[in-house]
Parts: structure tokens; sequence; C-alpha cells
């Protein structure tokens, strides 16, 4: 009987035990609400215990009445008792540094510890985008991020944005990848310049880029991975750095609406300076006439343009799900007349937790449309302001203004009215009304992602997204337009272009502690890559013509000549990639990587082999008794390769067919028989250190890096006779060496109740060789041919990459300009005249609060580099230029100069003799190269929080005064040298009648419901 009363009574405690044990969820959050990754969870006086993930959750099976502890380096511990609570949420206040447990989001989307990274990453918080608003999200990068170059196109508002990261490396291509959560984006463009006199077909216009659609304020940060330890995880396409976008993500329980309207008006700054003392000679086209006095009618011109940037966001999340809707339109007026965008931007995302929060499925949809009438131009052709520049001083502008068009009764309709006829310009009224251009991008993005969490360690995820692209270019060009660029009837030019990219991963997530001193994060998965890029059909009437003037059909065609189809880029690519963590004791970690690529476009080629990476990192201060005043303290150092593939249909060439010569269809590339090409393989090694100080008042980061980038693409012409039929062979040769330091240190310098002021100073120095060019290349490659003008930007053998080449003055020894016997100077051919690369860049980035008050302002300084003016040596040769009408008022220009047989010459030259020979686009430009030197004040806000404490419906608000590229401090250069004509490889360090930069100052409102 007492057998069975003891056998009752343990299974009675035993199901009253069982009936204690709890399943406890929960999270883990600093004071400002941001989770904290790895955090312990510990049963008190058990070895029971979890941590929990990247997102601070947690989950653990455990008796009620139980203490459950919290703790993390830097954080002080907390307890909690389980009572009947099923979910429990951990608030940690911090302790003197945050350093040990920032959470960066680094390649695929993978969270990472601050204090575990192997390799530099620099971030940009939400607010950073948003404060001083651009319409192109990467034009608010520039002077934030060490070693990251930001130059903006001289297309206007819907431009695309140049990017370089530590550096040139390659002559395909060096724009970044940018990646939006983890997946790489679609960020074509449908056309970029790269003809230094201007695209005959529409002009030399910036497409634009995908990258310069998207909508800000969906974005809660930004993370720049610079080197190749930081991008190998996307193996073939991080060679160039990464730039990653982070969507907002929603707090649980909370629901809000936030509106912002930014309004500014831009005016156009750091206009070419023109004389107004002298006038044209009656029917000449320049102005080298008699003294008297003429209108500057180029200010006119422009009009102070206005971009207003609303937004809608509205959001709520419960414990289940989350649901996010946006909206942004951006209305802009450009600076010339005609010129206006209208882009809408619609967002929806949408996230689920399943499966007692086991599975997370969320998707979003994104669709973006825009419209740009008159984009602006740059080159000779169809720009209208070298019209507006060159326009003979003494005729009446404003005439020409009203009366761009007059009748003609032989021809019975109206044609163009100007000064003259020259193929470099027209009435720029008539170029704006009668060569009227309407550009459209419609954008439209899908993902869908799923997570299964299989147990505490492992979680299985898998996302698919697509990206399609459509621009359309359309240009209207009226009878009498410039023969050089239509025919006598007219000309209609019809670009359809279309790029789709197709994107799916499955990625396997371990986070686990193998034991209270070892960690263990690792990444396993496979990806696939499609590609359809630039697919064009284009319609142009030229050079046949149209049939009846100004009737623009594809009907009224003279012939079908100018009818046909590009095919772009066609790749697919597979990978499969794995990375691994392992962390001891919280402060000492290493990091492996390794991705292999297949490509497509390596058909007939040789795939390259693992792109690998290894990097090490140990926190000092957490091994290293320190002074009280040192914070943090970290080392860290890697290795790795990354690559770049090789363009489409050049290892498997195709037939090409052009308008100009459709009976030569051979294809334009090929590798000679024989010979296998390669992708670009870039090995590099980066080594650096981190330091905190003050309780994380003061802060320091310092960072060598050396990259070698080999097997570039290259091309040689070749012999007409070759049996492939190719018109040049492609080759890998040639190396390209980068190796820089930067350094990043910020500090709170000032932090009371009352008053706050923090600073961030960033500096990069980038040394850039290019070695290994072939003989057969002339040791030269060219990136923009020179043509009929004298620029080229080329590379060369055992210099940096970007020299900028131009025509200069003869001179003997002693410095002397040579003239012929006749008086005429004397110039060389072609030859090195600048480099276009800065020495080095400072960024310097202020904050202050005081009370509800703010000031924020960014200043930007690039030392060192040239650039090119050939606006100003073109405005020399016509007479237009300040400085031609000053030499004329002192009499001529004084040279220091020698004839043949060695007399000097004496008194002063002709000023319309020197500048007609060394002014102009085939003179001595060599003498139109300036310092790149320039310190301005990129960016500033100045603004007022109001207090709503006790407001029940208006949760925040901000009112702002805000500006962009407001200032020069210092500037050499009659342009702006921070403007791009091209976002690719050529045109760069020049400027050729492009848009003048815009200064612009307005108004930000941030309200929150």
């Amino acid at each position: 009987m007492k057998q069975i009363l003891v056998i009752v009574m343990i299974i009675f405690t035993s199901q009253l035990t069982l009936a204690q044990v709890k399943a406890i969820k929960g999270t883990v959050v600093d004071g400002g609400g941001a989770p904290i990754p790895s955090a312990n969870v510990k049963v008190q006086g058990e070895s029971n215990g979890t941590s929990t993930d990247f997102d601070g959750s947690f989950a653990l099976k455990v008796n009620k009445g139980k203490t459950l502890v919290f703790s993390y380096i830097g954080y002080e511990s907390k307890s909690v008792t389980v009572g009947d609570e099923e979910v429990i949420k951990v608030i940690l206040k911090s302790e003197s540094t945050t350093a040990l447990t920032e959470v960066v989001v680094t390649s695929l989307g993978i969270k990472k510890t601050r204090k575990s990274l192997t390799y530099a990453a620099q971030e940009l918080k939400g607010e950073e985008l948003t404060r001083a608003k651009d319409a192109n999200i990467v034009n608010t990068i520039a002077g934030k991020i060490a070693g990251v170059n930001v130059v903006k196109s001289a297309g206007g508002t819907g431009g695309s944005t140049k990017v370089t990261i530590r550096g040139n490396s390659s002559v395909l291509n060096n724009q970044p990848l940018y990646v939006i959560d983890g997946i790489p984006m679609l960020n074509t463009s449908s056309s970029q310049p790269n003809d230094s006199f201007g695209s005959t077909q529409g002009g030399n216009r910036d497409g634009g880029d995908v990258a310069s659609l998207i909508n800000p304020e969906d974005y809660e940060g930004m993370t720049i991975l610079k080197g190749a330890s930081a991008a190998a995880l996307y193996g073939s396409q991080g060679a160039r750095g990464v730039i990653i976008l982070t969507s907002k993500k929603i707090k649980e329980d909370t629901s809000f609406v936030r509106a912002s309207s930014n309004t500014t008006f831009e005016s156009a700054a750091y206009l070419p300076k023109f004389q107004t003392d002298y006038i044209a000679k009656p029917g000449a086209n320049e102005s080298w006439g008699a003294k008297s006095g003429s209108k500057d009618h180029v200010k006119d011109f422009f009009r102070t343009g206005s971009t207003q940037i609303s937004a809608l966001n509205i959001g709520t999340a419960s414990k289940k799900s989350s649901s996010y809707l946006s909206y942004a339109n951006t209305t802009s007026n450009g600076i010339i007349p005609t010129n206006s965008l209208r882009k809408h931007n619609f967002g929806l995302k949408q996230t689920f937790k399943l499966l007692d929060d086991k599975l997370v499925v969320n998707a979003n949809v994104n669709y973006v449309t825009q419209e740009i009438t008159n984009r602006p131009t740059s080159g000779l052709y169809f720009n209208p302001l070298t019209g507006v520049y060159l326009m003979p001083r003494g005729a009446d502008f404003n005439n020409y203004k009203n009366n761009f068009e007059v009748f003609d009764p032989v021809r019975n309709m109206m044609v163009q009215n100007w000064v003259g006829s020259r193929d470099i310009w027209q009435n720029p009224y008539w170029g704006l009304n009668r060569n009227k251009s309407e550009d459209s991008n419609h954008y439209f993005n899908g993902a869908l992602g799923v997570n299964y969490k299989a147990n505490k360690w492992l979680s299985i995820g898998s996302r698919f997204n697509y990206d399609k692209i459509d621009s359309k270019f359309e240009k209207f060009i009226y009878a009498t337009t410039e023969g050089t660029l239509s025919h006598p009837n007219g000309r209609y030019i019809l670009i359809n272009n279309a790029s789709t990219q197709k994107y799916g991963d499955l990625i396997a997530t371990i986070n686990t502690k193998i034991n209270d001193d070892f960690s263990f994060n690792a990444n396993i998965g496979a990806s696939i890559t499609d590609r359809f890029l630039n697919d064009e059909q284009v319609l142009d009437s030229n050079p046949a013509g149209l049939k009846i003037a100004n009737w623009f059909t594809l009907h009224n065609f003279n012939d079908t000549q100018g009818i046909f189809q590009n095919y772009g880029e066609r790749k697919q690519t597979q990978s499969l990639f794995a990375a691994a963590t392992i962390g001891f004791r919280d402060y000492l970690y290493a990091d492996v990587t390794a991705r292999k690529d297949w490509s497509s476009s390596l058909v007939n080629a040789e795939q390259p082999a693992v792109y690998p990476s290894l990097g090490v990192t140990t926190l000092l201060s957490e091994i290293v008794e320190f002074p009280s005043y040192v914070s943090f303290a970290k080392v860290r150092a890697s290795v790795a390769a990354v690559g770049n593939d090789i363009p489409n249909f050049v290892s498997n060439p195709m037939n090409l067919y052009t308008a100009t010569n459709p009976t030569n269809i051979a294809p334009t590339f090929g590798p000679q028989a024989g010979t296998k090409l390669k992708a670009e393989r870039q090995n590099s090694f980066e080594i650096g250190t981190e330091w905190r100080f003050l309780e994380n008042r003061i802060g320091l980061e310092l960072t060598y890096y050396n990259n070698t980038t080999k097997n570039q693409l290259l091309s040689v012409p070749a012999p007409a006779t070759n049996p492939e039929g190719y018109q040049n062979y492609i080759f890998n040769s040639g190396v390209i060496k980068n190796s820089g330091i930067e350094a990043v240190l910020f500090a709170k310098v000032i932090k009371s109740d009352t008053f706050e002021w923090d600073a961030n100073v960033n500096y990069s120095l980038n040394r850039n060789k290019v070695t290994n060019l072939p003989d057969n290349l002339g040791g030269v490659v060219v990136l923009t041919p020179a043509g009929v003008n004298n620029y080229r930007y080329a590379l060369y053998n055992n210099q940096p990459f970007g020299i900028i080449e131009g025509v200069n003055l003869k001179r003997d020894a002693q410095g002397r300009v040579l003239l012929n016997a006749d008086g005429t100077i004397q110039k060389t051919g072609l030859e090195k005249v600048g480099n276009a690369n800065p020495d080095f860049m400072i960024g310097f980035q202020n904050s202050f609060k005081l009370g509800n008050y703010f000031l924020n302002f960014t200043i930007d300084g690039r030392f060192g580099g040239d650039v090119m003016s050939l606006t100003q040596a073109i405005n020399d040769e016509f007479g237009v230029s300040k400085a031609t009408g000053d030499a004329r008022n002192a009499g001529g220009v004084a040279i220091n100069a020698v004839y043949p047989n060695g007399s000097a010459y004496t008194g002063k030259y002709p000023a319309d003799s020197y500048y007609t020979q060394v002014g102009g686009r085939a003179g001595a430009t060599g003498e139109y190269i300036y310092d790149a030197t320039n310190i301005s004040l990129r960016e500033l806000s100045l603004g007022y929080t109001f207090k709503l404490s006790e407001n029940k419906y208006l949760k925040a608000a901000s009112l702002s005064v805000v500006g962009r590229n407001l200032l020069f401090f210092y500037k050499n250069a009659p342009f702006d040298p921070n403007i791009s004509l091209s976002t690719g490889n050529g045109l760069q360090g020049v400027d050729v009648f492009g848009m003048p930069s815009t200064r612009s100052i307005g108004l930000n409102l941030n309200v929150t419901f």
C-alpha cells in the first residue's frame, strides 16, 4: 500500500511540475528600442539558458517562479521573475559604451555586431538621408563617408550620380553595387554620354539610373561596404564596393502616419564669366568687333528653379503582422526654361508571423513613374547653352527669344531665326521648343521572402525579387534645325529601352554558442540572377529623313535604315556561397567566406575560381587593462578576392547593325582564336583599428588597404583579313593598383541638458597606378576618344587611372613660347596635361542641438587633381569670355615668346589672334587645365523641433531651413568640379557646356501622427 501511495505521489508531483513549465518568448532591447543580439538569457541557479538572435528575440522553456537573468557586455544585467506572462520585453540599460553592441547590416542582409567586423563599414542613419533632401538619394552621401567620392550628374534633377569607392579599379565599370535589404538592385542607365563633342542622336544625355528613382523616406539607413573583404559574398559583383539600403521597420504595437514636405528653390551658380565691353563685327559669329557695351543676357536666360518633394508614410504593427504604405511625389522645374520633372513613388510592404512566430513571410511592391521634359544635355550638339554663351555680343538676345521662329513663304512654314549657321549652335529657344525631348521611366520592384526558424540556432530563408525598368526617349526635331543634326524636313527619334532582373536565393543561418567560450554564426546558401539589360528599339528618321516636314510618325520615314533593335546584356549567374564567424569569449573573432560564381557571359571563357575572404578582429579592451579613459579598442585585418564579370556577347560574339554603316555587321569585339577570356579579379588586403575614449565621447577608426585588380579587358583593332570577321580583338591584360588610408574621427564635443555638439571628420587618401598595359596598345588605353577636340581621357602605363590629355603651347628650355616665322603660335600634339584623381578628400560634419533648436552642416573638401574646361576654351575662341575682354582692355596678351631665328617677340600679342589660336576645342587645351581643389558647404539644415508631449494626435513635428551646395570656401576652376558629364569611365575631369551646378535653399517640414 505504501508503495502504491509513493508512486501516486511521484506521478502527481511530476504532473504538477510539468504543468508549471512555460514556453517563454521575448525580446531584449536597449534604451532606444534597438534589438541587442547575442544577449545571454540564463535561468538563475541552473545551466538552462539561451541567447538572443540578431533581432534581439529569444525563446526558452522555464518553470514558473524561476528567475531569468539577462546580460550582455556593455549593459547592466537585469533579472525577471517568470509569472503568467508568455511574452517578455526586457530593456537593458547601457553602461559606458555601445561599441560592443552596435549591429551593422552587411552582405546579403546578414546582420553582424560591429565589434565582430573584420573590415571597414560606415553607416548613415535615415535622418541623414532625408535631412536636406535631394531628388537622388545617392547625392546625400557626399562628404560623409571616408574613401567615397560622389560626383553629381550635369543632367539636372533626375540625373544619375557617379560614385567611386577607393579609387577606379576597372576599365569596364567603377560604379558600386547597390543592394536593398540584402538583394542586389538593378541599377542600370538607359544612356550615358561618352562623346566630348556631343551625340548627334539627341545630344549627350544622362538617362538617369534606378538609384535616382527610389524614395529615401522608405529607408532607415545605409551601409557602405568599401573593400573586397566586406563585399566578398557578392563575388563577381563586389569589386567596386557595395551600398546597402535597409528598409524601415515598425515596432510592435505601434502605428504612425508621417508626412513631410520639402520645398527648395534652385539658382544657377558658378557660371562662366563673360565680357560686356566688345561686340561682334557686322555679320560675324564671333565677338571680336568694336568696343561697345552690351547687356549680359546669360544670367537672364536661367530662371529660378524649384523642387517640391512631398511624402506620406503609414505604418502599423501588431505582434503577428506589420503593414507599411508609402507615397512620394516630386515636382521640379529646372533652371533652364521648359525643363521639368514629375515623379510618383508608390510602396507597400507587408510582414506576417505564422506557426507560433517560427515562420515569417514578407512581401513588398514598389512602383515609380517619372516624366522629364527637355532633360539638360552636355556637349556641343542639341545643347541650348552653346547658343546662349556664344551668341555674338551686340545682337538683341530678347529679339531671338521672342522670335525664335519666323515664317518662310518659300517653304510655307515657320523656320528657325538665328544669327548664323554653325554645327555647334542654334537659337536656344528654337532648341527648347522645336527640338523638344520627352524622357519617361517606369520602374517596378516586387519581392517575396520567407524565413523559417527551425530551432533556436537554425533558420532557413528564401527570397525572390523582380526588377523591371522601362525607359523611353522621344525627340521631335523640326525642319530648319542645324543640318548636322537633322534632315531638311526635320527628324523624329524614338528609343524604347527595357531592362529586367530576376533574383532568387536560399540561405540557411546558424546562430549558436558552442559553449561559454565559443560562439558560431554561419550562412550557407545559393542564388541565381537573370539579367536582361538595355534592350533597345530605335526609330530614327535620319539619315534619309522625313517625307513631309514636321510630321513625326513612322509612316513618314523615307526609309527604314534608321529603324533597328539593339540587344543589351543577357546574363545568368549561378552562385554558391558560405560565411562563418567564430567568436571566442566575445573578444576574438575569425571571419571566413567563400563564393563560387558561374556566369553565362563567360561561355567559351574561363570561369572564375572561388572568391574567398578571411578576416580576424580582436577586442583589445576586453583582454588588456587600459586606462579608464579608453572605452573600446579593436584591431582587425582581412584578405579577400572579388571579381568583375565581362560584358555580354564578348566571349560569344554576335553580329552588329548600325544605321550609319548598315552593310558592316561584323561583331565589334571578339577573342582571337586560341585565346580564352577571364573575369577581372581583385586581390585585397586591409588592416585597421578602432578606438573609443572617455565613455564613448570620442572615437577614431583607421584603415589601410591595398587592392590589385588584374585581367583588365582591353581591345586592339583586328586585322581586316581576320578569319573571325571581328572589328577588334579583345583580351585580358593590364593591372590597376589602389592603396590608401582612411581615417574617421568623431566626437561628442559638448553634451549637457541644454546643449549638444557632435562632430565627425573623415579623411581618405588613395594612390592609383596602372601597369602592364601591352606594347601593342602603345602603353595607352583611350577611354574618351579625342575626335576633332583636343581632349582625350586615357590610361597610361605606370600612371594613375585617369590621365587628361590635351595640346600645349610649344616652349623652349627657358619656358618661352615658340612662334613660327609669320608670328603664329606653335603647338604640340596630344600629350598628358592633367590627372583627374584627387590627392585626398576630407569631409566635416557637425550637429548642434540647443533646446529644441538644431543645426547640421556638411563641409566637403577635395584636394588636388585637375580638370579641363572646353567651355572656357570655346568662349575664349568666340571672344565672349571675360578673359578676352580684359585682354583687349589691356592692349593685348603679354607673352614671353621667341621667333625661330631666336629674336624675342616684343609688345603684346593681339588678343583676337591669341585666343583664336589658343582657344577653341581644337586649340591649346592644356592652357585650360585647372586645379580641381575645392571646399564646399554641401549641406545645411537649421530648424526647430516642436514640443508635443501633451498633444494627443500629433506625436512629432519639426520645421527647418535647408540648403545644398550653398557656397565654395575655395574653388579655382571656372565651373563646379564636383559635376560629372558621365557616370561611365569616359568624359571625366572635363566640362563641355555642362549645365551649371545649382545652389538650392528651402524649407523642410516633418510631422508624425
